[in-house]
């Protein structure tokens, strides 16, 4: 898997990976050195310039790491962290497209919009910087009383949702943002996740 360090998207298929036992071999990839802008990366690996990558055997490239991960589910279904039934499949997709949709692009776009990383790709709008960090405020406040006394996000069990919403929520120091102390909800979940092995990957 072509991988960084940093990066919540690699950071989530790395977690996801612990999770299940899964070794993958990591080709790092400096974001630093922008090797992922390269013409050689966006010719041969992925044309997006995004991290991370899963490589085949037969040379094929898997983008995104939900897909990755997808993917590697079908291979590897034990223990499920994309649910057991339709119902826990679909609901697992509910909550990984909610902590993405209305968390992580928020963290996400206040990075991209301030960070001088991302002034050469990025129009930055420092009022959308601003804007986005009054809702990721709001939707951590969503997210406390969605999570009630709930261990993960489909109660007692961690899936695949609560993966990539910790991922994205690996973010905020990059832009100074923290939890409400009143949201004891939400840090009690993260700090569940935090405190797992996998979050170490």
């Amino acid at each position: 898997m072509y991988n960084s360090p940093s990066g919540s998207n690699p950071k989530k298929v790395r977690m996801y990976c612990a999770e299940k036992g899964i070794d993958l071999e990591l080709a790092h990839v400096s974001f630093g050195k922008e090797e992922h802008r390269s013409d050689n990366f966006k010719s041969t690996i992925n044309s997006l310039a995004r991290l991370p990558v899963l490589e085949l055997d037969d040379g094929t490239m898997i983008a995104e790491s939900v897909a990755i991960c997808r993917y590697l589910e079908e291979l590897h279904p034990e223990p499920p962290l994309f649910g057991n039934t339709p119902l826990e499949r679909a609901q697992v997709e509910m909550w990984s497209r909610r902590m993405e949709m209305e968390v992580t692009v928020n963290i996400s776009n206040i990075l991209r919009h301030t960070s001088p990383f991302f002034a050469t790709t990025v129009v930055q709008v420092p009022e959308f910087a601003d804007a986005s960090r009054k809702t990721a405020l709001q939707r951590f406040e969503w997210l406390n009383d969605e999570l009630g006394d709930k261990t993960y996000l489909l109660g007692d069990r961690l899936t695949f949702a609560d993966i990539n919403g910790y991922a994205g929520f690996v973010m905020m120091s990059q832009v100074e943002l923290e939890f409400d102390p009143k949201l004891t909800n939400l840090i009690r979940w993260y700090d569940n996740l935090a405190s797992r092995p996998s979050a170490e990957a």
